[in-house]
């Protein structure tokens, strides 16, 4: 008996799920509906490249680090709303406002806690 009415799987390659633990990874983004995902983080770092990447929407990335470093490039017209929960941390976006063509139907909203550790956001 087959259900035709089976939603499809999601596709993997459109989230992200990444530990470092007293390490590092260097990861380059190339979803084009990029939704999101989880980045943990203990005494490590974590670079991710969204310049090849798109978003349709709003994408949500959970952060959970302590003593640890993400450094998020991403494209210009991307919205980047911080709803992280600090402790002794930032959240620093680096990219020139004056550059940046905000498209308000891309926004990636990063949410989490962050402890002793720092987010860097980047121009692509």
């Amino acid at each position: 008996m087959t259900n035709s009415s089976a939603t499809p799987a999601a596709n993997l390659t459109d989230y992200i799920n990444s530990t470092a633990i007293f390490s590092g990874i260097n990861k380059i983004i190339f979803s084009k509906d990029f939704k999101g995902g989880k980045v943990n983080n203990i005494f490590g770092s974590t670079e991710l490249d969204f310049s090849q990447a798109d978003i349709r929407g709003v994408a949500v990335l959970d952060i959970s680090q302590v003593f640890g470093e993400i450094k998020l490039t991403v494209p210009a017209n991307w919205r980047v709303e911080s709803d992280v929960s600090h402790f002794l941390a930032a959240v620093d976006d680096f990219r020139d406002t004056k550059l940046q063509h905000i498209n308000t139907s891309k926004v990636l909203i990063l949410t989490g806690l962050s402890v002793l550790a720092a987010v860097e956001i980047l121009s692509a």
